[in-house]
């Protein structure tokens, strides 16, 4: 089950994750180089994951959104 939905017509499953790669890179060194989170945190995002996924559009630039998880997809 995916957590990231593929909204592009432009941008195939494999090049999304590429593009999450290079995003989660931006993020870090946006914030200083270094993000921290304990096992409390990542034990409370996978709860959310049951409920919300990341939607991704690819075009001029890459836009990211935390929608509900559609009902097909859970």
């Amino acid at each position: 089950m995916s957590n990231i939905l593929n909204l592009s017509v432009h941008a195939s499953d494999e090049e999304l994750q590429h593009l999450t790669n290079l995003l989660l890179f931006h993020l870090v060194e946006q914030n200083g180089g270094q993000i921290q989170f304990g096992l409390e945190d990542a034990h409370r995002v996978r709860e959310r994951l049951t409920t919300k996924m990341v939607q991704m559009q690819v075009g001029e630039e890459v836009r990211l959104r935390i929608i509900d998880r559609l009902p097909e997809l859970s």
